[in-house]
């Protein structure tokens, strides 16, 4: 009987710690799917910088890498994502048109943002099943890059966001509210004091450009929004190492 329950219980901690690996690769996927859409429409804004054709590339490659191993964790949950990413990734590419800049296809616009959307969505389905108070640090750079990512998407769009579904997964305003709600929770726990520090900094940061970034109420402070929000980033990550050592 005792041997029985211990190897019920090893079942349930696999399958728990499976699932939690696979809600973290995922979130990692929907990272560098973020930060590859914040600096491929960049490059547009920028008229052609090549610095932001680099870093989408990069962010794309990462983001092919999560999702391989996101699938060897959960073939189920990455099989519609992988097909759809398949697709979507060859036509993730911009025509110049003299007059006009460097432009894509509504049609590609409009399935790259579906695919953040919906990948997000399926993230946070998944994480919430293994953790219905995940607001920890990871989370918070996650949204902050799924947020400004949004905002990269709608500054580069002819109709701005007329464009954006109201059946979206992504509310800036909502997920701006838990975040700030997160800051302040986190300054109350028992973290060191020098990543309080950093939380504090990037709180100021954000606050900064949350105005922008949630009512898409300035478009043309794109080059604001991505410089803070590359700070933020490396705040947050060095936050992440540190708790990871305390």
């Amino acid at each position: 009987m005792l041997s029985s329950m211990r190897t019920g219980l090893l079942i349930v901690l696999c399958v728990f710690t499976s699932h939690s690996f696979a809600s973290s690769t995922l979130g990692k996927h929907v990272l560098a799917v973020s930060q590859s859409m914040s600096a491929f429409y960049m490059f547009s804004l920028s008229e052609g910088d090549n610095r932001y054709k680099n870093e989408y590339e990069q962010h794309f490659i990462e983001a092919q890498a999560y999702l391989s191993k996101f699938q060897s964790q959960d073939a189920v949950s990455a099989n519609e994502l992988q097909v759809r990413w398949d697709k979507l990734k060859p036509e993730l590419t911009f025509e110049y048109v003299d007059g006009a800049g460097f432009i894509i296809p509504v049609v590609t616009r409009n399935a790259f943002r579906d695919y953040l959307s919906s990948a997000y969505g399926k993230y946070v389905g998944l994480a919430s099943k293994e953790n219905p108070s995940h607001g920890g640090i990871a989370n918070m750079a996650l949204n902050i890059e799924v947020m400004t990512a949004r905002f990269f998407d709608v500054s580069s769009a002819l109709y701005g966001s007329m464009s954006v579904s109201n059946s979206d997964s992504i509310n800036p305003v909502a997920m701006a509210k838990d975040l700030n709600d997160n800051f302040n929770r986190l300054q109350e726990s028992g973290m060191s004091d020098k990543i309080k520090r950093d939380l504090r900094m990037v709180h100021t940061k954000w606050r900064f450009i949350e105005g922008s970034v949630t009512q898409y109420g300035d478009e043309a402070a794109y080059l604001l929004v991505y410089y803070n929000k590359k700070q933020i980033h490396k705040l947050l990550s060095r936050s992440q190492v540190a708790l990871a050592g305390a």
